[in-house]
């Protein structure tokens, strides 16, 4: 992992893997809606064997984008059927347990009492240095969501998230509303970044979060067919919003931080933030000596789910629930920051989650409830009524920085 230091950490640099992949054409255009690309052989088998599960559903159709904001940047929920809800499609109904057949549930929340699950989305962020050097100080271990899009854009300050110990995800190649795409275009943006992840990082990641939160059975299904179970929220913090990027002020940000604190005695919440920006990560740090406070314990999801071995091809292996919450907090086998490289020719071979030997497929403990419909989060990812209004975080936040350092 070569250096990248605070003030060269958002300007344009070049890794040979990296554009040996691009050389390759191994990877979609960055922050475009994925497709399989042309003469991809390796794509288009692994496609095959997803299809071949037979757990993609045939009732279950794409949703009505709306475009107003850009392509698939929101979403028109008008004459969905709420009240049976036959797709479980959580943008409506937050439901997060599956209606279809061999489908497994959703995780957003720990089941140990008086527990914070700590994860962030929309990394890697070329700036997020400071932030993880403040995780780090504060001995604190994280879920990562990545974006596939800044994997490739930023690969250095992606390889530190797993060298730091925290455990990588996949939060799709462009951060689309996941249930208005084809079946291929789902495949593609979960495919493609777990496999630009397999490349930079080195590991193939068995856990997702779909953007917004919209995800139905049949992007569930097609994650489950690439290994990937799908990791939802319990309480949203709706930090993407702060300003000056966002509509809301801090101090609005401060309150939901505060309304989930103020639960820390009745409920063990999954927690949405965010390292989209300064802000978001600015905030968390603020926040934090009130979360500490308030949970006993502050924990990734490998700890809250009993997950000791995410990754399905690797011998890194992550504290238990005990272990970490007894200060024990430090993954084994990690790479270092000198041995981590861009592998373009590492190979992605997923397999259908149930049959998966380590991951996300079968932690050692529940979600901690029964799911349905219901949820306690609020805010902009949240579900509503009607037509979803296309006010990405990622559009709001401003993705200057990222674009700067687009190959």
């Amino acid at each position: 992992m070569a250096g990248v230091h605070d003030d060269t950490q958002c300007k344009v640099y070049g890794d040979d893997g990296v554009t040996q992949m691009k050389n390759q054409k191994g990877f979609p255009p960055v922050s475009q809606i994925a497709n399989i690309i042309d003469g991809d052989n390796e794509a288009q088998k692994v496609w095959k064997d997803v299809q071949g599960t037979g757990l993609i559903p045939s009732n279950v159709k794409p949703k009505t984008a709306d475009n107003s904001g850009g392509q698939s940047m929101g979403i028109n929920m008008q004459g969905y059927d709420n009240k049976d809800d036959p797709d479980c499609w959580w943008s409506a109904t937050a439901c997060k347990k599956p209606k279809q057949k061999g489908l497994v549930e959703d995780i957003y929340s720990c089941p140990e009492p008086d527990t914070w699950g700590l994860t962030f989305d929309d990394g890697p962020n070329c700036s997020h240095n400071a932030f993880y050097d403040f995780l780090k100080k504060e001995k604190l271990k994280a879920t990562l969501f990545y974006i596939g899009s800044y994997v490739v854009n930023v690969p250095y300050q992606a390889q530190r998230g797993l060298v730091d110990g925290h455990d990588i995800c996949v939060h799709t190649w462009s951060h689309r509303y996941m249930t208005t795409l084809s079946n291929e275009q789902v495949f593609a943006e979960l495919y493609y970044t777990a496999r630009v992840i397999k490349k930079v990082i080195g590991v193939t990641p068995s856990c997702w979060r779909p953007p917004y939160g919209d995800t139905d059975d049949r992007v569930r299904a097609i994650a489950q067919g690439l290994g990937l179970r799908t990791i939802l929220w319990e309480e949203d913090t709706d930090d993407w919003n702060i300003q000056p990027t966002g509509k809301e002020p801090t101090q609005k940000i401060d309150q939901n931080y505060q309304k989930i604190i103020d639960k820390a005695n009745s409920e063990s919440p999954i927690v949405l933030t965010h390292e989209v920006n300064q802000n978001t990560m600015d905030e968390f740090q603020k926040m934090y000596p009130k979360i500490k406070n308030a949970f006993k314990n502050v924990v990734p999801l490998t700890a809250c789910q009993n997950i000791s071995k995410p990754y399905p091809d690797s011998d890194i292996s992550y504290p238990s629930f005990s272990d970490f919450t007894s200060g024990k907090i430090d993954a084994s086998g990690l790479p270092d920051g000198n041995s981590i490289k861009v592998n373009p020719s590492a190979k992605y071979s997923p397999q259908e989650l149930s049959k998966e030997k380590n991951g996300y497929g079968n932690p050692q403990s529940s979600s901690g409830s029964s799911g349905g419909s219901s949820s306690s989060g609020s805010g902009g990812e949240n579900s509503a009524a009607g037509m979803r209004t296309p006010t990405s975080h990622l559009a709001l936040a401003g993705v200057a920085a990222m674009a700067l350092l687009t190959l």
